[in-house]
């Protein structure tokens, strides 16, 4: 039986609450309730305490916390009757119980277990015992109820590498295409204004457009993405967000005022290149995240300084790999998108 290590469950957690409160946005601005998430992650910049405070002090912020609590319930309540979710697609994870306990009352306790953990409060508070139960690494409740999290070996097949690629492109793409179609459909935004003219080569400089697209993207992804690693992948979440929130606005403006063949155009050859660059930056900064918790766990348990320089060996190697695969995709991107400036929406 091998443990479900501290950093692969925070990544886990990051992962669902990032296709969580997704969703949670979608279904409050669907019931014309404020986004207060969204707010938060749109404002942060400018004032980021009362961005915070306004989801916890308004009516609105209550009700974007009931919603996620109750969507969060939904999917961990299915995660734990079916056994399928994001946990067990990537890390192959696993829950079981010292005792042979009846089904019926393990079920039970799952669902307790579910309660606690769909509200962040509750789920935080839980979680920090694992600092005084660091031995098998189990929270309050799992420690009073022998529960314990582990990772099934056998089954799981995918290297460390791939194991952080898969989960951020879960991160990214369910962000942005919830959002997408949230600001397309749920609450379509304003069509965006364009002269539909073409520039003249004397007007364009090609190269002077390419060098301001790079180095835009470039700023957000190493600034942004991977620098939030040191945050324990909070300035990351946050960045995200943010961003994402600007690019789907941009991209539902665009096709209300010239329809879906715009984004083929214009938007589709650059946009797998450019969006894998960011998503192999948000996988150094999870890579950054698992160095920091993997020192914290080998401190808690008393681990050998072996498993511990061997485990950063790995990392190290990976952290290069996503580093180089990241910009090289952004430049692939920023070649693809000034090539198609020259037109001037």
């Amino acid at each position: 039986m091998k443990l479900l290590n501290l950093s692969e469950r925070f990544i886990i957690y990051i992962t669902e609450q990032s296709f969580l409160i997704s969703i949670t946005s979608m279904i409050s601005l669907y019931f014309h309730i404020k986004a207060a998430f969204l707010g938060f992650f749109e404002a942060y910049r400018i004032d980021f305490y009362i961005g915070f405070i306004h989801i916890i002090d308004t009516y609105y912020g209550l009700l974007n916390i009931l919603i996620l609590f109750i969507v969060s319930l939904l999917y961990y309540t299915m995660e734990s009757l079916t056994g399928k979710g994001i946990a067990e697609f990537i890390f192959k994870q696993g829950i079981i119980n010292k005792y042979n306990v009846n089904k019926r009352k393990y079920i039970k306790l799952l669902l307790i277990r579910d309660i606690i953990k769909a509200f962040f409060i509750s789920n935080i508070i839980n979680s920090s015992f694992i600092l005084f139960h660091g031995k098998m690494l189990q929270n309050e409740y799992d420690y009073k109820n022998n529960i314990f999290t582990i990772k099934n070996n056998e089954e799981n097949k995918k290297s460390l590498f791939f194991q952080y690629f898969y989960t951020s492109v879960i991160i990214y793409y369910s962000i942005f295409f919830i959002l997408l179609f949230t600001y397309t459909f749920v609450i379509p935004v304003s069509p965006l204004t364009s002269s539909g003219d073409i520039k003249s080569k004397s007007s364009f400089n090609y190269w002077s457009f390419f060098h301001t697209i790079l180095s835009n993207n470039m700023t957000l992804d190493v600034f942004e993405y991977i620098i939030g690693g040191f945050s324990l992948f909070a300035g990351t979440f946050i960045a995200l967000f943010s961003s994402n929130i600007l690019e789907t606005v941009i991209m539902a403006s665009l096709d209300s005022a010239h329809g879906y063949v715009s984004f083929v155009k214009y938007i589709l050859p650059q946009f797998f290149p450019e969006t894998l660059g960011y998503v192999f930056g948000l996988s150094t900064a999870m890579v950054i995240t698992d160095a920091i918790l993997s020192y914290i766990q080998s401190a808690i348990r008393n681990e050998k300084s072996g498993y511990f320089l061997c485990h950063y060996g790995k990392l190290g190697y990976i952290i290069i790999t996503y580093i180089g695969l990241s910009l090289l995709l952004l430049f692939i991107g920023a070649l693809i998108e000034a090539a198609l400036g020259i037109y001037n929406f």
